[in-house]
Order: structure tokens, then C-alpha cells, then sequence
């Protein structure tokens, strides 16, 4: 992903064009790393999110909804002390890099004016935000604290003053001379590496792409034109590569682009998903970790259930073999190792081994014991594959959900259902937790509500609570899933496949194709008793068969 210096260009012009006259509203810190500012000022409200996240640390504003904590960390309180009410005076980039300040005018404890600095420092893993007195450069505190022994060449902590990151002594994008240029390279050897070589704040990603447009007119002239028209933007693009998302540019490049009007916007919605998706993977790694866990011994346990079964198939030659000699125990005699009898089935000779230290009788219990005992070991595996089979759905359906969460509420959701079910120990709630989370809301092209289930206590919610009786229930045929409801009793073919859709794409089948669908009305589903979270039965159904795909229905909640 090239997301460097220069696409950063075009944020703070468009941040400075957006902020001019604002001041700061509310302060907020969703993620231990994410900082939303809400601007209030003649264009209306703004928010902007600031994250110091280490693969995807960024600024840009938002228009995306986000669930605070219950307890304000100690970063937010001092941004809130300082910040809250303060009137932004501008904003600057360092040399065109990946280094952004934020210039406030506001008042100090003592209510004296005072003008402030929150740099953001978008530099992977070193990434950091940091609060500024501008007034003698001192930290008065940032979101990750840096001390001696962790960085020799600057400390980050509160008290401290501020040092920049070291220089890179490349030239500023945007600013430079053609004799510095000449200076520092050779513009009429131009490779695929030499913009990320020369000029701070290039990739080597945006460097490739700038390449590949290189013509062979003069060097000079086609440098500056390309810079500009990269770092002072009016459109912005997503490339896309198969369907995939694969970077966000500020110029028109080769491929397949997906245009915008705005780089904030364009930015959000490359790194959204895929940020959202990193961030809840770590929130739940533990999650994830125990489930992986116990898969695999579920999967062990069949496999050796199985083993069972195959050991009991030839349980019916034992019990033949009993019958055979019991039918004709008046020809036998005690001390035989051996018996050829006429198998009256099939009309074939059988023969039967036989223990000459025992009587006959003793050899015809012994074989009706082999056979009862194959034939109990065989009931009990598979009654227990049945149970270990429920077990590996249930806990293929809750490793779902955890991909699908969205936010912390919901992972928060699954890890108490984990906790009902036994699976993770119990621990006291936080006085004041937040409601469980809604499942998600969708209107069909038709005006048709369809609801799908996050988690499986949001399935068993919808199908048991919620549908009404001649509702329309649909999920995805022996595949984990999320319970889908047409909540109307009369609906056209297309919302039907729109909720088929659904039911296919939040799935474990999402990335398949011609996915099964089975749907019926609710009234034939059935939970039955002591049943895992999410687990039905159902009957009378139908079958679809779709190819899911991200919907393009409306999202209500």
C-alpha cells in the first residue's frame, strides 16, 4: 500500500480547507490508538481521526460512527483538559514526509492563552501522537511513551522536550529547485526506484507507479508536473486488482481505479475494512487461539470415533457365526478347534473357529458377546460423533462471528456466550456495560426489512423471539452461518435472493460460489432443548443456490 508522504499532501490541504475557522468540539478515544476530534465551525461539524495503529497510521476525516470506552484513558483526559474548546490555527507537513503538526490556540490550567502542537507521527511501529506546549517545545504527553532505553535517540515522555524524528535529507516533493534535483541525482536516468530515492515522502510503490508513466520527454518538466499533480490532487483513487482493494493513489495510474472527489473519503474506505478486520483479530486472538484449540480436539475425537465404527462393521459375521452354531449345536462336540456349517443365508459353507478348551455353549456366548459389544461400541461412537459433530458447527459458527465482528461490544458479546457455554472461565462485568449488540439491518430494493445475526445469541434471538411465524428464515445448507429473517409474510423473488445473499456472504461460504441456501417460514424451525446458542432444526424448506457478493443494500444499524 502506498499510502506515503505525498498522498498525505493532499490530506492536509484538504484539512486545512476543511478546519479554517473550527474549534475543537469534543475529544474522544475510541481504540487505545485512535483519536477523533470533532470540529465545530461555519461549514459545520467535522470529525477527524488521528491513529498511531502501526500498519495502517494515518489522519483524514471520518464520517464513520465508533463506541467509546467505559473508562476515559489518561492521553484522552489530557487532550480534553488542553484541547476541548481550543480554535484550530492550521496545519503542516514536515519536508513532505509522513510527519503532520496540528497548531491550537487555547487556554491553560491557570485559563491564560496558550497555543499548543498534536504531531502525528505516521512511522509504522514508531508511529505516535504527541500533545505539545508550542511555547517552550515540551511534551505534555503522548499517546505511547518512549523512553531511553527503548530509543537513544529521543525520548517521548512527558516533561521532556520535543525532537523531531531525525531528518531524511531527501528533497520535499513539492518544494524543491531544479538544482537541487540536479544535485541530488541523475533525472535523466530515471528507474523505477529513483522518485523513492530522491524525494521524501515517495514510496517505492508510488515511485514503480510514476515509472511506468515515464514517456521519455524531458525529465525535468515531466518530474515537477507528475509531484504536483500527485501531491495537489482534485481526484482520488482506489485501485482494485481481481476485485481486491490493492492501494489508494492520488493519480490516475494504470489499472483498475475506483475514482472519489474527496482523499479522506477514498482513504477511509481502503483502510476501513481491513483495518476494522486486524484490530478485532488481536482483540479476540485469545478467543481465536482456544477455539483453534479446541477444533482440533474435536476433530481428533471423530476421527477416532470413526475408527471405532470401522471396528464394528463385521460386528454381524460374529452374530451369524452364534447363530449358526446355535442352530446346529446337536452335530457339535466340545473340543472342536474348528466348525464347517452351512451358512442357510446365502447357502455357502462357513467356517467357524473354535476354542477346543470350551464347550460349544461357551463358544456360541462368546461370539453373541463380540457381536453385543461391537454393537454397543458402534451406538455409543456414533451417538457421540453426533454430539462432537453439533460441537465442531457450534464452534465453526463462533470462530465466524469473531471474523465478522465489527467493534469491541461484539467481540465482548462472544467472549460471554464463550463463557455461558464453558469454554472460557467466568469474570465479573464492568458495572455500566453497555447493552449487547443489534444484529445487522438491511432494507431490500422493495422497502423489505431483513435482519442478520452477528453471533449466535443474536441467531437464537431473531428465530425465537424476534420472526414472527410466517416470517422468512434462511441460512446457508450444513454451513456455519448467520441466521437471516425477511420480516414480511409477502415478498418478491428479488428480496428473496438479496436475503439469500446475505445469508451466503456471512457465512463460512462467503468467498465460494453457488452456495446452498435453505429457507422456509419460521414456524418450521425449530431449537431443541439444551441445544448450543444458535443451533435449530428446521423442515419443509427450500433450496437456493447464489453467488455471494458484498450487498448493496442499504445498512440501517
Amino acid at each position: 500500500m502506498a499510502l506515503d508522504g505525498i498522498y498525505f499532501s493532499n490530506i492536509v490541504k484538504e484539512i486545512s480547507t476543511g478546519l479554517e475557522g473550527s474549534r475543537v468540539d469534543k475529544v474522544n478515544q475510541p481504540e487505545s490508538d485512535v483519536i477523533i476530534l470533532t470540529f465545530r465551525g461555519r461549514s459545520g461539524n467535522r470529525k477527524l481521526l488521528i491513529t498511531s495503529n502501526s500498519s495502517f497510521s494515518r489522519l483524514h476525516f471520518t464520517e464513520m460512527q465508533r463506541q467509546n470506552p467505559l473508562q476515559a484513558p489518561l492521553f484522552l483526559m489530557v487532550l480534553r483538559k488542553h484541547l476541548q474548546g481550543a480554535f484550530f490555527d492550521g496545519i503542516s507537513q514536515l519536508d513532505g514526509d509522513r510527519l503532520v503538526n496540528l497548531s491550537f490556540s487555547g487556554k491553560d490550567e491557570m485559563g491564560f492563552d496558550q497555543k499548543f502542537i498534536l504531531s502525528v507521527e505516521m512511522m509504522g511501529r514508531h508511529s505516535n501522537i504527541i500533545l505539545i506546549r508550542e511555547r517552550d517545545m515540551k511534551i505534555i504527553e503522548c499517546i505511547k511513551h518512549v523512553s531511553a532505553d527503548r530509543n537513544t535517540y529521543r525520548v517521548l515522555l512527558p516533561g521532556k522536550s520535543y525532537m523531531p524524528p531525525p531528518p531524511s535529507n531527501k528533497l520535499d516533493p513539492l518544494s524543491y529547485t531544479d538544482e537541487e534535483l540536479l544535485l541530488a541525482g541523475d533525472p535523466d536516468n530515471i528507474d523505477t526506484e529513483f522518485f523513492s530515492r530522491i524525494f521524501s515522502g515517495v514510496s517505492k510503490r508510488t515511485s514503480g507507479l510514476i515509472h511506468e508513466l515515464y514517456d521519455g520527454t524531458e525529465p525535468l518538466v515531466f518530474i515537477r508536473k507528475i509531484l504536483e499533480s500527485t501531491g495537489r490532487g482534485t481526484s482520488f483513487y482506489i485501485m482494485k486488482e481481481n476485485g481486491e482493494y490493492k492501494d489508494v493513489v492520488s493519480y490516475p495510474f494504470k489499472g483498475e481505479l475506483v475514482p472519489y472527489d474527496s482523499a479522506s473519503k477514498a482513504l477511509e474506505d481502503f483502510v476501513s475494512e481491513r483495518d476494522q478486520k486486524d484490530r478485532m483479530r488481536g482483540k479476540s486472538a485469545d478467543m481465536q487461539k482456544m477455539i483453534h484449540t479446541n477444533i482440533e480436539r474435536v476433530l481428533k475425537k471423530i476421527n477416532i470415533l470413526d475408527e471405532s465404527i470401522r471396528e464394528s462393521m463385521d460386528k454381524n459375521e460374529d452374530r451369524l457365526k452364534g447363530e449358526l452354531l446355535t442352530s446346529n449345536i446337536h452335530s457339535l462336540k466340545d473340543g472342536m478347534s474348528e466348525a464347517r456349517l452351512l451358512n442357510y443365508y446365502d447357502g455357502t459353507e462357513a467356517v467357524i473357529r473354535l476354542n477346543e478348551h470350551k464347550t460349544i455353549s461357551q463358544n456360541i456366548q462368546h461370539y453373541y458377546h463380540r457381536y453385543n459389544k461391537k454393537k454397543r461400541a458402534e451406538e455409543m461412537a456414533a451417538s457421540q460423533k453426533l454430539l462432537a459433530e453439533e460441537e465442531l458447527n457450534y464452534l465453526n459458527s463462533i470462530m465466524l462471528s469473531l471474523q465478522n465482528s465489527e467493534n469491541q461490544r461484539e467481540v465482548d458479546d462472544i467472549r460471554q456466550e464463550l463463557m455461558v457455554a464453558g469454554y472460557l472461565r467466568f469474570r465479573k462485568v464492568p458495572a455500566g456495560k453497555e447493552k449487547p449488540s443489534k444484529p445487522f439491518h438491511f432494507k431490500s430494493t422493495e422497502g423489505i426489512d431483513i435482519y442478520v445475526g452477528k453471533n449466535n445469541t443474536q441467531n437464537d434471538y431473531l428465530t425465537t423471539k424476534f420472526a414472527g411465524k410466517n416470517d422468512t428464515w434462511l441460512h446457508t445448507k450444513d454451513i456455519p452461518g448467520s441466521h437471516v429473517i425477511i420480516k414480511a409474510e409477502k415478498f418478491s423473488d428479488d428480496t428473496l435472493l438479496e436475503a439469500a445473499n446475505l445469508a451466503a456472504w456471512y457465512s463460512k461460504a462467503g468467498t465460494s460460489s453457488k452456495v446452498p441456501v435453505d429457507y422456509t417460514r419460521v414456524k418450521n424451525v425449530k431449537k431443541p432443548n439444551g441445544a448450543k446458542p444458535g443451533m435449530v432444526t428446521y423442515s419443509t424448506n427450500k433450496t437456493l443456490y447464489v453467488d455471494p457478493e458484498p450487498s448493496r443494500l442499504d445498512r440501517l444499524e
